[in-house]
């Protein structure tokens, strides 16, 4: 079969040189076909809703204001399907932070035709997917030759995180997209010089940083490339001045980008275009990146809104550092956080090829290697950025890596078989094994794990965020083939299971449906939530951690217990979110009543006395400082005190106590001891 490649390829070039589109297309059609079939058989995961809002709002409003932290080009791409569907939204303005901004959206998707609004979304963005394909043929082709880009081609065609966030209105597929697409562009610039392919390198650019925030990685990408493109030419005597030629191309193709970001988020769009000021939290970890970005916006070579959404992107991903790795909780993430992740949600068959590609790309050290160096730096670099974030990063995030890494490994191994004679039929058996461990696990791929840990059934146990709401309608299936009398299902995210047909009685993080201080039967939990340590993620699943489930649905995504549960935790919760409804009715008695109950079923929970202390505080001083002393003790005597998400809810709690007491000594006089004893 490898031998077969080459005389393919020169029958190809010589006789049938139209016929060679013939390849990708095929291989793209068969990607175009799984990206379909699985995003129909997902429920809405974590953040579609709110992209979809977003975009829609962009599009039908020029508005930036729900979810800034994303830049709209992949949103927009994703909601467009809406505007032949007339869907109704509000363009009215909003200033909801982050969680009330994805209540309102679950609330206005699921009030409009959502069975066919996701769907037709998901075909939308899973262009961008099919676009990542063909961009892998394109550029592997070029560098490498044809039995390389089919190599590749057949490695991506059942990538398993390809499959898992190609067919999500999500931005990690598209800013990758875009992302090799500046590094073809680039190339092509590189090797002939022609102003389209600058104008095209520009474009893509542009469209990286309008896509996902991670996208700016593209500008220091593109500048090691030129340093190394001159600095690998052949003419040693023009090296100077073409490394002064390819930096003048990057200060055009940054320029062209930064008109294009100007012109999405300059003063004609409504909402973020005013706003100049970061907010407090990200203003106080300000780091040295933003630190640039704040200096290019003072140079007016970005936007303000477009600095203000890097910072709040650059917020994120430390608003809670605690992190869940290989079955280990860590206060912050490990250095090997990322790598670890990285190695398990590959499959054992790209383990090894990544290992054989090494060994023979060492071979033959001096092969293509400029060709090598334009493939290895922009992986090296982000995922460098990304080990340097020191965040627990899931592999949503490393995606961007995987085009560039599929590209060196489908030419380091057929460079192994020029070699190694026979590795030529283990390439064949690693190719085949790597699509077979793909689909097995469809249409879970989003709770994948390679074998050599047990499989997407045992993904839970090491890797954090399994489960993001897409496994609704397996659980459907799931109890109409094992029915139970008492059922009940937890789960983490902003709207109902119900909503997809689950025939349990719901409960959440979120949710208001109450459940009993203890329930008898099945319950079916969010892996999610049960390996979680966050305040207040990590209460709600308190009674199922340490157990072992009797089942899972959707690899790992729901896990499934059996038996007699202690769910007070979860009942103050629920008791929690109906106080929070009340008091937004303004019904503050039935407010303080839930709060009182919740503080009755978990005593022990921080929280739950700082709730009680916010309604307490409107009318009786004394007892809401009792109540937050409370609070503060318990919180500080957690044995994660000093993780960041808890550190931020003991400011909070430190503020609204030193506003208390100022209050308290107003009521009682100067003399007055406080209840808190401070």
């Amino acid at each position: 079969m490898i031998n077969a490649f080459g005389d393919i390829e020169t029958t190809v070039e010589e006789k049938y040189p139209h016929l060679e589109w013939l390849v990708p297309l095929l291989l793209c059609t068969i990607l175009w076909a799984q990206l379909l079939l699985t995003g129909r058989q997902l429920s809405q995961t974590a953040d579609e809703a709110t992209h979809l809002y977003s975009g829609y709002r962009y599009l039908k409003c020029g508005d930036l204001t729900i979810s800034p932290e994303h830049p709209p080009f992949a949103k927009a791409i994703a909601a467009s399907v809406m505007l032949a569907m007339k869907t109704p939204v509000d363009c009215g303005a909003t200033s909801e932070n982050g969680l009330n901004q994805a209540f309102a959206s679950a609330k206005w998707f699921y009030m409009n035709d959502w069975p066919k609004i996701l769907p037709r979304a998901r075909a939308a963005i899973s262009v961008f997917t099919v676009g990542l394909c063909l961009l892998v043929w394109i550029l592997a082709r070029r560098l490498f030759g044809f039995a390389t880009a089919v190599a590749a081609c057949l490695i991506i065609l059942f990538e398993p995180n390809v499959l898992a966030f190609g067919s999500l209105v999500m931005t990690d597929v598209p800013v990758t997209c875009m992302l090799l697409l500046a590094v073809l562009g680039f190339y092509l610039w590189a090797e002939h010089r022609q102003a389209s392919f600058l104008v095209l390198t520009g474009v893509a650019v542009g469209l990286a940083l309008l896509t996902k925030i991670s996208g700016v990685a593209v500008v220091p990408i593109l500048g090691v490339l030129g340093i190394v493109d001159a600095f690998t030419s052949e003419d040693k005597a023009q090296r100077w001045q073409r490394l002064f030629r390819n930096l003048a191309a990057c200060a055009l193709i940054y320029g062209f980008a930064f008109a294009i970001v100007w012109a999405v988020y300059g003063t004609g769009v409504s909402g973020l275009s005013g706003e100049t000021d970061l907010p407090p939290a990200a203003a106080a970890a300000i780091s040295g990146s933003v630190r640039v970005m704040l200096l290019m916006q003072k140079c007016h070579l970005l936007p303000p809104a477009y600095v203000r959404a890097v910072a709040i992107a650059l917020m994120i991903p430390g608003s809670g550092s605690v992190a869940f790795v290989a079955g280990k909780v860590y206060p912050h993430a490990p250095w090997f956080a990322t790598l670890f992740n990285f190695v398990i949600r590959n499959t054992a068959s790209m383990l090894v090829m990544l290992l054989a590609a090494t060994g023979g790309m060492l071979l033959a050290p001096r092969n293509s290697f400029r060709e090598r160096l334009f493939v290895l730096i922009p992986p090296a670099l982000y995922l460098a950025m990304c080990v340097y974030a020191g965040s627990n990063l899931g592999m949503r995030y490393l995606v961007p890596v995987l085009p560039f890494l599929v590209i060196l490994v489908a030419h380091g191994c057929l460079e192994l078989t020029r070699r190694v004679s026979w590795f030529k039929y283990a390439l064949v058996f690693l190719i085949v094994a790597h699509a077979a461990s793909s689909l097995w696990t469809y249409p879970n791929y989003l709770s994948y794990a390679n074998e050599l840990w047990g499989g997407p059934k045992a993904a839970y146990k090491y890797l954090p965020w399994v489960d993001i709401g897409q496994a609704y309608p397996e659980a459907r299936a799931y109890l109409q083939q094992h029915p139970s009398e008492n059922c009940w299902m937890i789960t983490g995210w902003q709207w109902d299971p119900a909503v997809y047909g689950v025939p349990c009685k719901t409960t959440g993080l979120y949710l208001s449906n109450t459940i009993p201080a203890r329930v008898r039967g099945r319950v079916i939990v969010s892996s999610t939530l049960v390996d979680d340590v966050r305040l207040p993620e990590g209460t709600i699943a308190t009674a199922f951690k340490g157990t072992r489930p009797v089942d899972s649905i959707g690899g790992s995504a729901l896990l499934v217990y059996e038996g007699d549960f202690d769910t007070r935790a979860n009942a103050s919760i629920g008791e929690r979110n109906l106080a929070a409804a009340a008091s937004i009715a303004g019904q503050t008695p039935a407010a303080l009543e839930h709060e009182e109950k919740a503080v009755r079923l978990a005593p022990g929970s921080p929280i739950a006395h700082a709730d009680l202390c916010s309604v307490l505080a409107r009318d009786r001083v004394d007892l809401a400082l009792q109540e937050c002393t409370t609070a503060r003790n318990l919180l500080a005597a957690d044995p994660l005190s000093e993780e960041e998400g808890r550190q931020r809810y003991l400011h909070e709690i430190d503020a609204g106590l030193t506003s208390l007491h100022k209050r308290y000594k107003l009521i009682y006089g100067d003399n007055a001891v406080g209840a808190g004893g401070r």
